[in-house]
């Protein structure tokens, strides 16, 4: 008996220790710990403890067969189940083992069994007065028409529920809460509520984070990444998705892993970052294909195929629309049908292959019907517009060109509905008709610009991700070396690999975005400025002053978008020379700066006074072309009224040579001088100062590159003193 009493709080603090262990979800030890205290309940006799640690076997069973699509051990867990039920001898045993019947039926997604079970607990519950097991129960009844895409019925269940934690007057527990906000968050999440379930995923993490539920804060923090995502914030989705990720990995849950993996990798396709994107889907394909869905497989392969479309590789883009469409057919998946027929008919156009495209096209049309604007039907409506209009037949290709315009228009598709500009421009040209293809081309070419603006928008926060997640590499390695979060960093080991890779392939990226700037971009403004030329030459006599003005709007358009990619390939090139360091004299790069800039230096009767300048270690290159931004930058910014005098000078001190390049301009007002180092940004507007917004952006980063420091003293119309720091050696 005296070791009986001293086993009994042993047993108690075990079984405790063994929920904790669960609730983090360290299942595997979980799993021994609750095993060696059912053995003592056992061992003593006690059915309310062997129930207990039965039903608690039964969940980590059932939670690692669902975060690892096991379903035998979700099998497993029906017999621990089975084993408690046989020792009920109380209402509220009885309530706990039906419970757990519905969980399991509920995680096997055996949704008539799982209501049944659910009822039956709700109806019982409520004859207990049991408030806890009544919430439970509409919660699971909840998420059950959750997974039949029933949400209205899902979100009554729930807001019951919610109800019912102020029902009474004693206060809940915070696993209770978590759970019914949880529920509303995924409810929310199905119905793109997204700004209701932010406030649910707020709170779900708040609470789980500080009872350390791990599975629910691991939730929390996707749906809020999910949020961001919708909000086009995607600096800030990635950060939540990767913490998302990286919990999800520490306690294996797979399932998990691969629904953000997937997430990121639809992050980096909105960014432009293709090879990024490829590469987390095909991690997906390879790692996680036994627990991911067939209609995901189908959405991967589709959105590989888009990623391939859209960077020319045709070929990879045919082959995974192809894959799509044949699994789609096997899961007679109408919609993804619908939607990789017209990507492949899209695909084959590309190729050229104009008849095979054309029953892809017929395939989709037919089984679209009367379906509404489904994804696809903006696509293939243009397809069979430029189908027409190869073949000659233009008065059907404008009708089902303007249908697939009108179609992009109401799904708020912009790429589409630019494409369709385009193409109704390339068919009024054909018919002779010059003014309406112009009037097309214009509302193309600017929504065009408006897109290539968001596409440089987007690339740049997939640089700043990546210097972000380059950033937090460097607090991990300090944490590592001050011996701090050890057992975090353990857990992290294939996160600092995935970003140790990422950080080995940026190079390669900005090399990709070099050729986009210098090739993919200015490949149509060169179309636009031919096309012009042609038109003008050809049609010069007739055109009203109007529409000259027009013509000249274009040209100058023309202009300034190759002025300003080819500024954007200087910018992201800057980086790229293979040129070693060397002693270069400063006296010599100067000179050499302003015999570059003669035309402008006589145009603007500019004085440059240079002082006698050292010797530094640098790379020549990138030093002429810093002194010329900077002594352009002077000349450009000078006073209406004023000749440019520009000094140069400097001075040595231990470490640094400071080069000071003065001038009498109109000056930089000290509020927006952070500004002026920074890409595209302009203190004034073009009808003032032409110029691209990018020098002193190249400036800043050929200082950066060669290991200096920039900066600027002025102030409004008392000139500008721009300070140059380069190391010595």
């Amino acid at each position: 008996m005296e070791a009986t009493n001293k086993q009994g709080p042993y047993t108690k603090n075990l079984l405790h220790k063994a929920q904790l262990l669960y609730r983090a979800r360290s299942l595997e030890e979980a799993l021994v710990v609750t095993q060696e205290a059912k053995s003592l309940y056992a061992l003593n006799g006690d059915h309310e403890g062997v129930i207990t640690t039965n039903l608690l076997l039964a969940k980590i069973y059932d939670t690692s067969g669902r975060y690892n699509g096991d379903t035998k051990k979700m099998r497993e867990a029906q017999s621990f189940i089975n084993a408690a039920a046989t020792l009920t001898n109380t209402p509220r045993q009885k309530l706990a083992v039906e419970l757990a019947q519905s969980q399991a039926y509920l995680s096997e997604k055996s949704s008539e069994t799982a209501e049944r079970h659910l009822k039956k607990l709700l109806t019982h519950s409520q004859e207990e007065k049991e408030i806890d097991y009544q919430i439970l129960a509409l919660v699971g009844l909840s998420e059950n028409a959750t997974h039949q895409n029933e949400f209205d019925k899902a979100l009554a269940h729930a807001e019951t529920a919610k109800r019912l934690l102020g029902d009474d007057k004693v206060r809940r527990a915070d696993a209770l809460v978590a759970t019914v906000y949880n529920q509303l968050s995924q409810i929310y999440f199905k119905q793109q509520n997204y700004d209701s379930m932010l406030t649910c995923s707020e709170k779900v993490l708040q609470i789980s984070a500080k009872a350390g539920d791990v599975e629910k804060e691991i939730n929390a923090l996707k749906n809020i990444a999910i949020y961001n995502a919708a909000k086009s914030n995607y600096k800030k989705a990635m950060q939540y998705f990767l913490d998302s990720m990286d919990k999800s990995k520490s306690i294996n849950y797979r399932y998990h892993t691969g629904q953000c993996l997937i997430n990121i990798a639809t992050i980096y396709a909105n960014l432009y970052n293709h090879e990024d994107a490829i590469s987390r889907y095909q991690m997906v394909l390879e790692n996680y294909s036994d627990i991911i869905s067939k209609n995901t497989r189908i959405v991967i392969y589709n959105n590989l195929g888009n990623i391939y479309y859209f960077s020319d590789r045709l070929t990879q883009a045919t082959n995974y629309f192809e894959k799509a469409n044949n699994l789609a057919q096997q899961r007679n998946y109408t919609e993804m049908i619908i939607l990789s027929l017209a990507n492949l008919s899209r695909a084959y156009i590309a190729k050229g292959k104009i008849d095979l495209a054309k029953e892809k096209a017929k395939m989709a049309e037919d089984l679209m019907g009367n379906q509404g604007d489904i994804n696809g039907r903006q696509i293939n409506l243009l397809n069979l517009g430029h189908i027409y209009y190869l073949q000659g037949d233009f008065n059907k290709a404008m009708l089902f060109t303007s249908k697939g315009i009108t179609a992009a228009s109401r799904m708020k598709d912009e790429t589409n509905e630019v494409q369709g500009y385009q193409l109704m421009s390339n068919i009024y040209q054909l018919q002779g008709d010059y003014k309406t293809a112009l009037d097309y081309q214009l509302v193309y070419s600017k929504a065009q610009d408006k897109f290539a603006k968001e596409q440089r928008n987007r690339q740049i926060i997939d640089l700043e991700i990546k210097n972000a997640i380059k950033e937090q590499q460097k607090e991990i390695e300090q944490l590592t070396r001050e011996n701090e979060y050890q057992a975090l960093l353990l857990k992290q080991n294939e996160q600092i690999a995935e970003q140790n890779a990422l950080l080995v392939a940026a190079n390669e990226e900005l090399r990709q975005f070099a050729y986009v700037a210098s090739h993919d971009l200015k490949e149509p403004i060169r179309m636009i400025g031919s096309y012009t030329q042609l038109i003008e030459r050809k049609h010069k006599h007739q055109f009203t002053e109007d529409s000259q003005t027009y013509f000249t709007y274009v040209k100058e358009g023309v202009i300034r978008m190759n002025d300003l990619l080819d500024a954007l390939l200087k910018y992201t090139t800057v980086s790229k020379t293979e040129e070693n360091f060397e002693a270069v004299a400063l006296g010599d790069i100067v000179e050499i700066a302003v015999i570059n800039l003669r035309v402008s230096v006589d145009e603007n009767k500019a004085v440059i006074n240079c002082h006698e300048l050292p010797t530094v270690m640098s790379i020549r290159s990138l030093l002429i072309q810093l002194f010329q931004n900077l002594i352009s930058n002077a000349i450009k910014f000078k006073k209406p009224e004023m000749h440019p005098e520009i000094t140069i000078s400097a001075k040595t001190t231990k470490d640094e040579v400071i080069i000071q390049v003065s001038d009498n301009g109109i000056g930089i007002n000290p509020d927006y001088q952070e500004r002026i180092f920074v890409i595209f940004q302009r203190l004034h507007t073009r009808t003032e100062y032409k110029g691209t917004g990018i020098g002193l952006a190249i400036c800043h980063k050929i200082v950066q590159h060669v290991g200096g420091r920039i900066w600027v003293e002025s102030d409004v119309d008392q000139g500008a003193n721009f300070f140059v720091a380069l190391p010595r050696s």
